[in-house]
């Protein structure tokens, strides 16, 4: 079974920062990184997971598999990138040796499910949907050498622009006898989505996959993850990196910002009631005394609220991964997906309502409070249009 609850999407420098959340309790699982960490070194590191109590998984990451920066060369699988290049050109022996060094890798991780390798979902490729099947038979193969289960990975690209083509790359998906999938959505190049079509795209697809009576777990999720549960996952992976706040293949060229970026910016302050960001000190300490105590949700993690003090860039990170998991393990404890999309309706408009009285005063930056409006948009329809998707949910879901 697939732990419940916030697990932590490993990228640069992170290690640690996930090290110390665990052994404080906070979240159930890790994804380990081949680009960003090293083999041997994140070995050592899943085994301190495992240690703390955290499940591990590996994501083989092939999304753009010509990509061969960062660390992923270190991993038995890089051997297999330039076969799957050319897509017709692989071969079963190539699938043999996929399968070998999938199970080679997941048995020295010791994870708790492997995950499968896969492109992302194209519009009018059916050669891409084809080269998945081939790719979870290698994965199976692993998994079921190992004992462990097999998730299937469902990345769905910009190009499925509609419901009608995202439910064909699902229905390839799910034709294959997965025991869960690793399932994440491309967004278009923003901060955080704000196409309403887009994140209902992404909420239905979840829900839809969750129907199949698997478990899903969210990849890429960072703060969109308050949809999460009530899109029928039962785990959602999370970072402080905003290059990991959704799915995009740009993180896999070589010009990619390896670090999520920020420079010399000033630290900002997440603010769970607003399910956003603000300025710290700059634009916190513009706002009303009694309505910046109703915002400034300390961890402890955070700067102090009330005066203009120094706050380092990495403890406001901390901060707000701390911030996500905490409340998004919140949501997670509903009963049903429908009782999580309410809890989260309910935040989300919370958050709307503050914003509307920060803005009659103060202008925040980088459109911060564009997306939330848009999240609860969806939240309600999803609650409203999909009524029968979640009775038929919580009949397929595991007791």
């Amino acid at each position: 079974m697939m732990r419940r609850g916030v697990w932590y999407q490993l990228g640069f420098n992170t290690q640690i920062v996930v090290k110390d959340f665990l052994q404080a309790g906070v979240g159930v699982g890790v994804i380990v990184s081949p680009k960003d960490l090293a083999h041997d070194k994140a070995i050592e590191h899943a085994s301190q997971y495992r240690s703390d109590g955290a499940d591990v998984l590996l994501d083989p990451q092939f999304y753009v598999p010509e990509y061969s920066a960062g660390k992923v060369g270190t991993y038995p699988t890089a051997a297999f990138r330039q076969s799957i290049t050319t897509l017709g050109a692989v071969t079963e022996r190539d699938l043999e040796g996929l399968a070998r060094a999938l199970e080679d890798e997941n048995r020295k991780f010791g994870t708790s499910a492997v995950i499968a390798p896969a492109l992302p979902y194209e519009a009018a490729r059916p050669d891409i949907a084809a080269l998945n099947s081939k790719l979870f038979r290698a994965a199976k193969k692993a998994g079921e050498a190992i004992g462990v289960p097999t998730y299937g990975t469902v990345a769905i690209s910009q190009t499925l622009s509609n419901m009608e083509l995202v439910e064909k790359a699902l229905s390839s998906a799910t034709a294959e006898e997965a025991d869960g999938w690793y399932s994440t959505f491309e967004f278009k190049e923003e901060r955080l989505p704000t196409d309403v079509d887009d994140v209902f795209r992404f909420a239905n697809a979840s829900l839809t996959l969750a129907c199949t009576g698997a478990p899903v777990l969210h990849a890429f999720a960072g703060p969109i993850s308050i949809l999460s549960f009530g899109s029928g996952a039962t785990g959602t992976a999370v970072s402080f990196w905003q290059n990991l706040w959704g799915f995009n293949r740009e993180r896999w060229k070589e010009s990619a910002d390896q670090q999520g970026g920020g420079g010399n910016a000033p630290p900002r302050f997440f603010s769970a009631p607003l399910w956003g960001t603000i300025v710290y000190p700059d634009e916190a300490l513009q706002i009303d005394r009694e309505l910046r105590r109703e915002i400034m949700l300390s961890t402890s993690y955070s700067a102090p609220t009330e005066r203009d003090l120094p706050w380092d860039k990495w403890e406001s990170y901390r901060h707000l991964l701390l911030s996500v998991a905490n409340n998004v393990s919140d949501i997670a404890s509903a009963t049903t997906a429908k009782g999580a999309m309410e809890m989260a309706a309910a935040r989300l408009e919370r958050a709307v309502n503050l914003h509307r009285r920060i803005e009659r005063t103060v202008p925040l930056r980088d459109n911060t409070s564009k997306y939330q409006p848009v999240w609860l948009e969806v939240a309600r329809k999803m609650l409203a249009e999909k009524e029968q998707d979640y009775e038929y949910f919580e009949m397929t879901r595991p007791a």
